[in-house]
Formats: structure tokens, C-alpha cells, sequence
């Protein structure tokens, strides 16, 4: 064995106590190793993310529950017939706290059952809701199932605005028409302006669906329209009426925006509607000093009653409609 001060050549391993010790890995096999790992991290969630976003996104598809039997009768046996239609943004129940946060589970389902209470006070045949989750990761509850379900409707449906976070922790968030009368879902097609899936500020969408009202098929369109340009959200307006076309349709929502604004002079001059176009405020809840929330019928139906309900539990008033239908 050679002396440490030897001229010849050392082996590859070092002795040790025991015997030969095998040198580390490479520099270059361990930066390659530590890349990959980095890779994962960063890569997997990205694929998850995009998965979501686009395969696992409804996107324009509706989706409808049947929670009951159909009721006895039929809105065709009234006489004379009318229908009662509630329009409520609810904030997705306020789920959201300030910054990043979102509140617990308890709160979320206690402002739920003040919006069920509401609902089964007023007793509509069919209530249009905005800004509702179906999903919430950090606060999972099914905001339009529960409420469907607690004010015992017939069915409800849900047409998606946005789908961003990941398979199996995610938000969704959308329109949403619950219904004491059997609907078919229609569309949910997108707005003019929308973006890409994993924006959630501003994307738009219009929830239709379909139902039988004094012997004729009946379009339901629960809205929510751009709350930041105007223009746009004429442009989404125009979208709608050429939707419905001469069909007779329901509208209902949060508009976003204000009674002398051009969207809403587009359904007054199309002459196909009815409706308070000029009513009370109905934002902020607080101190209402706007209306940007309405309810239009066919314009052979004739506008019985209209009013707003005082109510804290959403930064919008909730907004009844009664009509006496037409031919």
C-alpha cells in the first residue's frame, strides 16, 4: 500500500474503517436531480391547474338538478295566471373575507338560510340568482344546491362564469335559476369581452333555460353583465337579445348597469319586454342610491307589482316581479 507522500497513482475510493467509501454523485447528476424535482413542483400543479381550467371546466354547458318530483298542477292551472319572479345577487354569500381569506363554513350557511328564509316568505315560481359558488375550496359549500334545496324547489340549474384552481380544490362561480316548476337547460355561451379561463375578475356568461308558462316554451336568462366598461356591457346586452331573438323570454339579474345607460335602452326599444326599467334602487343594500338590477318579461305580459327587499345579507337588494300573463 502506497504512503500518503507516494508518487503513485491514488484508487478512485477512499478507504475507510470499514473498507472502501464510494465517492458522492457527480455535481452534474445532482443538479440534473435537483431540476427534475424542481420540475414537479412547479410543473405538476401547472398540469393541474390547465386540466382544470379547460377539461374539467362545464364552460358553456348547464348544469341542471332535479331535486323532486314535479309539483301537482301546472302554473297553466291559475286563473287568471300570473308569475312571481325573484332577482337576488347574493355575493357568493359573502364567502370572501378581506385580502386572500374566506370566511368559515357556518357563517356562510347561516347568510344561506337568511336568503332561504327570504325566498320561502316571497314564494316565487322562479328566482334568479348571480355571484353564486357551487365550489369553494377553502369554503366548500354548494351555495345554489343548498338554497334550492332549503326552499324546496322543483330544480335548479347553473351556468359556470369562471373554474380556477385545481380538480379537487377549486372555486366555481356562476348564475344560477332555481325553479319550483320543471326547466330544461339551454346554453350557457359566452360573453363578449370574456377572457381566459384562469381570469375570474370580469368573465361573463349568461346562464338560459327553458320553461313551459301559459302554453308556450319560455327562455330564462339569469344575468350578470360586465360591472366595469359600459360599452361592453352593451355589447353583452346586444348578445342577449339576439339570443332570444322573437322568442318570449324572461331576463333577470344583476345588468351592472344604470337605467339611462344604453344596454337597458336596447331592451326598451326592441319592444319585446316589460318590466320597471325605472325602479328603486337596488345598490348598495346599505344605502341604495342606484338600480342596476332588474327583471323583464315578454312585452304581452302585464307588470303587476314590482319592489326591492330591505336585506343586509348582500351588498344588492333582492328584487320581486309579479306579471299577469298574456298571450
Amino acid at each position: 500500500m502506497p504512503s500518503p507522500d507516494s508518487d503513485q497513482p491514488h484508487s478512485a475510493e477512499t478507504l475507510g474503517p470499514a473498507g472502501p467509501i464510494a465517492p458522492g454523485p457527480a455535481p452534474r447528476r445532482r443538479w440534473k436531480r435537483i431540476a427534475i424535482v424542481l420540475a414537479l413542483l412547479v410543473g405538476v400543479p401547472l398540469a393541474l391547474f390547465v386540466v382544470n381550467g379547460t377539461l374539467l371546466s362545464r364552460g358553456e354547458t348547464p348544469y341542471l338538478e332535479v331535486l323532486s318530483e314535479a309539483p301537482p298542477g301546472s302554473l297553466d292551472d291559475r286563473d287568471p295566471l300570473t308569475v312571481k319572479i325573484l332577482a337576488f345577487n347574493i355575493a357568493k354569500c359573502f364567502a370572501f373575507r378581506e385580502g386572500p381569506s374566506f370566511d368559515d363554513v357556518a357563517a356562510v350557511e347561516r347568510r344561506i338560510e337568511r336568503i332561504a328564509d327570504l325566498i320561502r316568505t316571497e314564494g316565487p315560481d322562479f328566482v334568479f340568482l348571480s355571484e353564486v359558488f357551487t365550489e369553494c375550496g377553502p369554503c366548500p359549500v354548494n351555495q345554489g344546491q343548498k338554497l334550492a334545496r332549503a326552499t324546496n324547489m322543483h330544480s335548479w340549474a347553473f351556468g359556470e362564469d369562471y373554474n380556477i384552481g385545481f380538480p379537487f380544490y377549486r372555486i366555481v362561480a356562476g348564475n344560477a335559476i332555481l325553479s319550483r316548476w320543471p326547466i330544461e337547460p339551454v346554453a350557457n355561451p359566452s360573453l363578449a369581452g370574456r377572457q381566459p379561463f384562469y381570469v375570474a375578475r370580469n368573465n361573463r356568461r349568461v346562464l338560459w333555460c327553458a320553461a313551459r308558462i301559459g302554453s308556450q316554451r319560455v327562455l330564462l336568462a339569469s344575468i350578470h353583465n360586465d360591472s366595469f366598461y359600459p360599452d361592453n356591457n352593451a355589447r353583452q346586452m346586444q348578445q342577449i337579445l339576439d339570443y332570444a331573438g322573437d322568442q318570449p323570454a324572461i331576463m333577470a339579474g344583476d345588468f351592472n348597469a344604470l337605467p339611462d345607460w344604453p344596454s337597458i335602452d336596447l331592451i326598451r326599444k326592441s319592444d319585446r319586454f316589460t318590466g320597471a326599467s325605472d325602479g328603486p334602487f337596488t345598490f348598495p343594500s346599505d344605502k341604495p342610491n342606484r338600480q342596476i338590477d332588474y327583471i323583464f318579461a315578454p312585452s304581452t305580459w302585464e307588470l303587476l307589482e314590482h319592489r326591492v327587499i330591505d336585506n343586509d345579507v348582500s351588498d344588492h337588494l333582492p328584487i320581486v316581479s309579479r306579471f299577469l300573463v298574456k298571450p
